[in-house]
């Protein structure tokens, strides 16, 4: 019997926190990570602020730098005798830098339906680039189809509609685990790779569509 007591004074503890945190002033901080097709380990958050306009309803805005450049100096390459004794050089290249980003920004609104279960929408536009060091094919008037090695891009571009819903559990009156699902519509994307290895033979894929994505939002109220 106690501890039943017990977990139903926690339950209420929680409600009852949850609601006071929403009430009109408050401001939302928070960082939310998508682990939908992603491993638990490769985690990216996404900061966002808030501002409850009215009880139970606060807009905010959402924003995500995520850049990774690795440098890669000048190698003179391995030297080998080939069949005939004479050394050959493979694997030369001059300096080069790869760069990996992704950029997000977007603005939120939240309703609270209940104490705790709130209803989202939110609109996004992401930009992303990926780099890396291949072989590519070209072709010239003068030379004709030449190979050589050189740093190519893919880039990728996107705006987001989403509609989801989660809920608010609070830890300690500020700070909040917040579980959620949401709709993610794609209404306008595409990705750009050179294509095939061909230096004129960039392929454009879109990427209109939608999935199901899960997360969990971490949040503090003040």
């Amino acid at each position: 019997m106690k501890k039943f007591i017990l977990m139903f004074a926690t339950l209420c503890l929680i409600t009852l926190s949850a609601n006071a945190q929403t009430k009109k002033g408050t401001v939302l901080l928070g960082a939310g990570s998508e682990f939908s097709g992603d491993a638990w380990t490769a985690w990216s958050l996404t900061p966002k602020i808030g501002y409850f306009i009215q009880d139970g309803l606060a807009i905010g805005a959402e924003i995500h730098f995520d850049t990774d450049d690795e440098y890669f100096p000048a190698f003179n390459g391995y030297t080998t005798l080939n069949e005939f004794d004479e050394p050959v050089t493979t694997g030369a290249h001059s300096d080069y830098t790869l760069t990996d980003n992704v950029r997000k920004f977007g603005v939120f609104a939240r309703y609270y339906a209940a104490r705790n279960l709130f209803m989202e929408v939110s609109m996004s536009s992401m930009t992303s680039q990926d780099e890396s060091w291949e072989t590519v094919t070209a072709w010239s008037p003068i030379d004709g189809l030449n190979e050589t090695e050189m740093v190519v891009q893919e880039r990728t571009s996107s705006s987001n509609v989403s509609f989801g819903m989660g809920y608010t559990l609070v830890w300690r009156e500020h700070f909040a685990v917040e579980p959620y699902v949401h709709l993610d519509l794609i209404v306008d994307g595409e990705r750009v790779s050179p294509g095939n290895g061909m230096m004129q033979s960039a392929e454009t894929t879109d990427l209109s569509g939608s999935e199901f994505i899960a997360g969990i939002n971490f949040s503090l109220f003040f």
